[in-house]
């Protein structure tokens, strides 16, 4: 083969073959959504998608909560959303009231969590209504 042919077919077929490796990796998606507490919106609030089944598998997505309640998760390699997959639902964290007390979201929620969410290809929101009680 003549090496004009060569490079030709190299340049032709070499961005299809990257392009392939490329798409080995999780597929991810955008996950967000609107956390509340006793039906008010929490601003820095923790929001942990565990991945369920072999932890070696993926890593955990977080998202903080903003002074609205809204989140929005990101993924280890400063990549937005999550992979695709089951996941276990833990938020941290709690208020200041203004008596100097601080509401704290309970382990239901987070150690004990029970919440349960699947991330799909597409836009995921998942809100969560957390009571103290």
């Amino acid at each position: 083969m003549r090496p004009l042919v060569r490079v030709a077919l190299a340049t032709t077929f070499l961005p299809v073959l990257l392009g392939l490796v490329g798409c080995s990796g999780d597929s991810m998606a955008p996950v967000s959504g609107v956390v509340t507490l006793n039906g008010k919106p929490v601003p820095g609030l923790e929001v942990n998608f565990e991945p369920t089944g072999d932890p070696a598998d993926r890593a955990t997505a977080t998202g903080y909560t903003q002074q609205d309640g809204s989140y929005s998760l990101a993924y280890p390699g400063f990549k937005t959303g999550a992979p695709l997959g089951d996941y276990i639902v833990r938020i941290n964290g709690g208020e200041s009231l203004d008596d100097g007390t601080t509401l704290r979201v309970p382990t239901k929620y987070n150690k004990e969590s029970s919440l349960k969410e699947t991330v799909a290809s597409g836009a995921n929101k998942f809100d969560f209504e957390l009571t103290s009680k």
